[in-house]
């Protein structure tokens, strides 16, 4: 199969062949959010309905057509995950097909939800993990680019997990130099320790010039895109839209950053997605060039 197409200024576009199906992301919370980050991709917040959260029913259709298809494991994320109302059926249902990682604020995260999460993880065979995202162990500096009062519903979320026996993995995008990143490392795992985080990890995400921090920073420039010089010493396969598709209840697009591109948009399900996917959008640029995956391993 031709792994190359044309834009219209005749450059060449490298695509990435779908090399399995290995995981699936669903958009259970759409982009409402009871918060508004200043660099959220996506600009989610409370008034933000262009992607409506994901029913059960859509949620159980997609997981029908994923087992036939031999996903492995499965990740929600928003918007806030915890707004949706079915939030907690949700869950049970998709581990019954295999391990899930949460993403969420941990802001919505009581008490009474950590045991009731608990419950739902007794009661299944598969392993249910959090992540959540945070700026800044320091309340001032988080709460600048999350709002006011995130820190502490965070912390008592994160608390509220811990005690209910979760080891929830703190999120990041980074705002400093990257050499820098073994020390903030290191403070984090330290907050999570003084959290009673029993098995404390971090995961730091670049920052993608898309939504908020398009609009509070800068957008992409017109040489931060992907080329075919971009894999002359790297497996194009190695990024994670080569075993990844991101479902929602409006479509599957081909992954969580570019949910609210319709040229992202493959297909109304996912097997009508099952078929390479050109890296023309500038945010492919910084996945080839950082490396980084959605996904909660490093």
């Amino acid at each position: 199969m031709d792994t190359q197409i044309k834009n219209s200024d005749k450059k060449i576009i490298p695509e990435v062949p779908l090399k399995s199906l290995e995981t699936l992301w669903l958009q259970v919370g759409g982009t409402l959010c009871n918060l508004e980050c200043t660099h959220c991709f996506i600009s989610c917040g409370p008034k933000n309905d262009t992607i409506a959260m994901m029913t059960l029913s859509q949620v159980e259709d997609r997981l029908e057509e994923s087992e036939s298809l031999g996903v492995k494991d499965y990740y929600i994320t928003g918007g806030e995950v915890f707004i949706n109302p079915e939030i907690f059926e949700i869950l049970v249902a998709i581990l019954r097909y295999g391990p899930l990682d949460v993403l969420t604020n941990g802001t919505k995260i009581t008490a009474e939800k950590a045991r009731r999460l608990r419950e739902i993880q007794n009661a299944s065979a598969h392993p249910l993990r959090f992540r959540v995202s945070m700026e800044n162990f320091e309340e001032a500096a988080n709460d600048a680019i999350r709002g006011k009062n995130s820190y502490s519903k965070a912390v008592t979320g994160i608390g509220n997990l811990a005690q209910a026996g979760f080891s929830p993995i703190l999120t990041i995008t980074r705002s400093w130099e990257e050499e820098q990143d073994g020390e903030m490392k290191l403070q984090f795992i330290e907050f999570l320790r003084a959290n009673r985080v029993p098995q404390p990890q971090i995961k730091i995400l670049p920052g993608f010039m898309l939504g908020k921090l398009a609009e509070n920073e800068r957008p992409y420039n017109v040489e931060e895109r992907v080329t075919q010089a971009c894999f002359e010493n790297f497996d194009i396969t190695q990024l994670q839209c080569a075993t990844s598709r991101m479902a929602t209840g409006e479509g599957v697009y081909v992954c969580p950053i570019l949910v609210d591109n319709p040229r992202a948009r493959m297909g109304n399900n996912i097997e009508e997605t099952l078929r390479p996917f050109p890296l023309a959008h500038p945010a492919c640029y910084t996945c080839r060039v950082t490396g980084m995956t959605c996904k909660s391993s490093t």
